[in-house]
């Protein structure tokens, strides 16, 4: 088959334009893939490993209970005259909170203080009596048996008196219960009872409750392996503790600790301790529940990363760590303690490195990053 030379011009033409094409396409798919590397980097922000002087603190959740709390009952059956305080007032000590009706305890009083006068008018008679009757027996104008009956006479009408001053001192205690007064300073909660009532001593729902926030105690558990921990902090002084909002952002007060308790509960494997706190600010309410850092010791040149870089797989706990060249690489570490916002490790960091602190989700290891602020 004879080929023209057009025919040939043509391939070679197609030859060409198929080679230019091809080249393009290759310039573009490469300039495509460096520009989509930069722009597929995934946006993290890091922080800087710590190295220093830490306090070593174990978390748990504790529960704020009053250091004292009482039910103010009456100790005798009269009707309110008055109620002297305001529900959710702050009160002193000794302060007046409740007056019951006086008038049938002050009567009982003065009755028994005219019995005395009485009885003791009485004694004194009798006392003249003895004394007549002992000189007569001297004078022989009178017979023994008489002298005795008149002293028999007098030490009954001292008994007499004896009596009737502890009356007198039950009616007086009586008409003390008129004023009920706070046993200690405290905060008063809801009025459970009106003025105009008559309270009994059975009565089971009481007139109001009193509760002492300064100081307040703050109840919490432990795991019985840092139990030996704990003990030698004690040892070596005062255990201080802290108190947080739930989510462990806030510090509401500081505190020591006061009590652990002298057995380990066999259910939970916790050991329940206390911690004293003196609430100045009233940041802490009972009932309430907060985050407990309790310190065990200081660690002096220990490494921390912000608790918000360590993450968790099945293998344990890991943190992303961004290289010079911008790769992010999942790191294994071990974590003996949290201190504020940041995790206490001990292995797995040389205290050099970068860490990943936002941008977790989208991170693989071995991927490209770049920072942000």
């Amino acid at each position: 088959m004879q080929v023209r030379p057009h025919q040939v011009a043509i391939a070679f033409l197609s030859v060409g334009l198929v080679g230019l094409v091809v080249w393009r396409l290759d310039a573009a798919t490469v300039s495509a893939g460096k520009k989509g590397g930069e722009e597929d980097a995934i946006p993290v922000q890091v922080a800087a490993v710590r190295r220093g002087p830490v306090d070593l603190s174990v978390a748990s959740v504790g529960t704020v209970l009053a250091l004292n709390t009482v039910v103010l009952r009456p100790r005798i059956d009269a009707p309110i005259q008055s109620v002297r305080f305001r529900e959710g007032q702050l009160l002193a000590r000794g302060e007046v909170l409740i007056e019951l009706d006086p008038l049938p305890f002050r009567a009982q009083l003065q009755s028994a203080a005219a019995q005395r006068d009485r009885d003791a008018a009485m004694l004194e008679n009798a006392k003249h009596d003895f004394q007549r009757y002992d000189a007569l027996l001297q004078m022989d104008s009178t017979t023994a048996q008489t002298r005795d009956t008149a002293l028999a006479n007098v030490h009954q009408l001292n008994a007499t008196v004896a009596s009737d001053d502890a009356q007198i001192e039950l009616a007086k205690l009586s008409l003390s219960y008129t004023t009920i007064r706070a046993p200690f300073s405290g905060r008063i909660g809801a009025r459970l009872v009106d003025a105009g009532n008559i309270v009994h001593v059975s009565d089971t729902g009481g007139l109001a409750v009193l509760t002492q926030i300064q100081p307040i105690t703050v109840t919490f558990a432990l795991p019985q392996d840092r139990l030996p921990e704990l003990r030698e902090a004690q040892q070596r002084g005062p255990v201080p503790v802290t108190a947080s909002t739930q989510d462990g952002r806030q510090l509401l007060d500081r505190g020591e600790l006061t009590l652990i308790d002298n057995q380990i509960d066999a259910v939970t494997g916790t050991v329940r301790c206390k911690a004293t706190f003196q609430n100045s600010r009233d940041n802490l309410w009972p009932g309430q529940f907060v985050t407990v850092a309790t310190r065990l010791r200081v660690l002096p040149e220990a490494l921390t990363v912000p608790t918000s870089a360590v993450q968790q797989n099945s293998d344990g706990t890991f943190v992303y760590v961004v290289s010079n060249d911008l790769v992010a690489r999942a790191q294994a570490v071990h974590l003996v303690g949290v201190q504020d916002d940041r995790s206490i490790v001990d292995g797995g960091l040389a205290g050099s490195e970068r860490v990943v602190t936002e941008g977790h989700f989208r991170l693989e290891p071995n991927v490209r990053v770049r920072l942000v602020p």
